[in-house]
């Protein structure tokens, strides 16, 4: 039987669909390229905005129209957040909530025929509350082809915001076994992986056993084979002092994505988050004096309720004066049964939203340019990824700079020092990547 994994959303999902691949893989499935007719799909949906909803029930309309036989399973966040709308689907054999996503292979296993055959109504394994127990999860070994393999070490977040479905479709904070991750880790680097990215939800609020990210970081440190540790995106309240002192220094990687929201504290009050403008940007300046050549990204919301050009501008102007080297930027997008749905402010025109975002997409182009250029003349180690195109190899710098060379040798997967000699503009819907020669 063969497996094929369509996976949206965060890192936290490619880290789940990476374990769920090595469960089936030991139960005897073969794992196959997506876009590949398969026995079985597995979709692993993401439901932080109505768009990525979209997304997912197009998905599923595509595969049945291509492969109208195959057993469709459908998981993740969708799967818990509304299992009624994915019910209503013809076609979905399967339907695994939270609770029982990990579970997958077995359930599928015990669940269905041996042939895999097409169901008149989905299996459906859904419980509304979601276990608050720490975890252990099966470690990710067979199917992460990626030169960076993602490591899940928490799940779930108290923080609550206003605007933000994420505690209702992955619950309460929880973390991983740090004996698990450290498994985990030890496994990657004996296949030859260099770098991880450590991914959660909510990652400050790691803690086992009174352990938390900090030192969970510095035990990975000591993973023979392992040059780079990476962290996803962390919450600004809630990093450790310890991580910015040895942030560059160590094997952590200089890199931080901060999410910002917006730059009005009137829209970061109603949002929920638990900072000021004022607070943020003396945390960003206190990480930029202690981490030498710092890359700091953001997330901005556009269209949050009640933003006028007042509180836009606000935004704007705080993130003109911080050091960025690049924005992620969203549109506002409101989900059922958040606490904003009961707030009663004001909703922002979707033109008015295109056009704000037009304004910050050209302002991370600015940004990630001058981060960019500020590179050329340095010799910097690049990670290169595990695929070419007529000798032309991109990797990543500990910074996350994107950067090409020409070269006629299989560079995948080593880590080389690369002479930063320009910056090619990206293509339509494509980033910059910094040109260099090896040494």
């Amino acid at each position: 039987m063969t497996v094929a994994f369509h996976t949206f959303g965060c890192r936290l999902n490619q880290s789940e669909s990476d374990a769920l691949g090595s469960g089936f893989t030991a139960a005897g499935y073969t794992i196959v390229n997506a876009e590949i007719p398969a026995d079985l799909c597995v979709i692993n949906t993401c439901s932080v905005t109505a768009s990525a909803e979209a997304d997912c029930r197009r998905l599923i309309r595509k595969i049945l129209r291509k492969k109208p036989d195959t057993f469709l399973a459908v998981t993740g966040c969708y799967a818990q957040v509304d299992v009624a709308a994915l019910r209503k689907i013809p076609g979905i054999d399967l339907i695994a909530g939270a609770n029982h996503k990990m579970l997958l292979p077995s359930l599928i296993q015990h669940g269905a025929s041996k042939n895999l055959a097409k169901l008149s109504e989905p299996l459906v394994f859904h419980s509304p509350k979601i276990s608050k127990e720490d975890f252990t999860m099966p470690v990710a070994t067979v199917f992460n082809h990626q030169t960076r393999p993602n490591i899940k070490i928490q799940d779930g977040c108290d923080f609550f915001c206003s605007f933000c479905i994420i505690p209702y479709t992955r619950g309460r904070e929880r973390s991983r076994k740090f004996d698990d991750i450290l498994l985990e880790a030890n496994l990657w680097a004996a296949q030859g992986h260099k770098e991880i990215v450590l991914t959660g939800v909510n990652l400050g609020a790691y803690a086992d056993r009174g352990q938390g990210l900090a030192d969970l970081i510095k035990a990975l440190e000591s993973i023979e084979g392992l040059a780079r540790i990476r962290i996803s995106s962390i919450e600004p309240t809630t990093v450790p002092s310890q991580l910015l002192d040895c942030m560059g220094k160590t094997k952590l990687c200089p890199h931080l994505h901060l999410p910002l929201q917006s730059g009005s504290n009137a829209i970061l009050s109603n949002m929920g988050r638990r900072y000021t403008q004022e607070a943020y940007s003396a945390f960003v300046n206190e990480a930029m004096n202690k981490v030498p050549n710092l890359s700091l990204g953001t997330d901005v919301m556009v269209g949050f309720p009640g933003e006028g050009e007042a509180e836009f501008s606000e935004t704007v102007s705080l993130i003109e004066s911080l050091p960025f080297s690049y924005l992620h930027v969203f549109p506002f997008s409101e989900r059922k049964g958040t606490r904003l749905t009961r707030m009663g402010l004001q909703h922002v025109p979707l033109s008015t939203i295109r056009k704000r975002s037009q304004v910050l997409h050209d302002l991370s182009k600015k940004k990630r340019d001058a981060f960019y250029n500020a590179s050329i003349g340095k010799w910097l180690d690049v990670l290169f990824e595990n695929n070419s195109e007529a000798g032309f190899y991109a990797g990543y710098t500990s910074q996350f700079i994107r950067v090409g060379v020409s070269s006629t040798n299989n560079l995948s997967g080593q880590l080389l020092s690369v002479l930063i000699t320009g910056v090619a503009a990206g293509s339509q819907g494509t980033l910059p990547m910094a040109v260099g020669v090896l040494s």
